[in-house]
């Protein structure tokens, strides 16, 4: 495992972990912004729970679930790079396979006449 390899897996997990950290925060700040409307009885007291809870929680709902996505990403690219990797190595194994038949060919061609 490369540096590089090491470093994209840690970005990955981090981006997950933050992610999933920026939601539960965002689900939080939804439940705490209903409690506070529930117990009030009062509009002007309710205003002041929806718009820093609710809204601060959508947010954080959206950014974290933004976050997720894109550690998601990052898999799939490595995953992509590793099987272009693999594909590769398949290709020029077969290429030098083909080379060194057609050279043995070449030879008791040339030593046939």
């Amino acid at each position: 495992m490369t540096i590089q390899d090491r470093r994209r897996a840690r970005m990955r997990s981090g981006l997950g972990l933050v992610g999933t950290l920026l939601m539960t925060a965002g689900v939080a700040a939804i439940l705490f912004a209903w409690w506070g409307v529930a117990h009030t009885g009062y509009v002007w007291e309710q205003m002041p729970y929806v718009v820093s809870g609710g809204v601060l929680g959508l947010g954080l709902i959206g950014i974290g679930g933004f976050l997720y996505f894109g550690s998601w990403l990052v898999k799939l690219v490595e995953e992509q790079r590793q099987t272009t990797y693999a594909l590769l190595q398949l290709l020029e194994d077969r290429d030098a396979e083909r080379g060194a038949r057609g050279e043995a060919e070449k030879t008791q061609q040339l030593t046939g006449l």
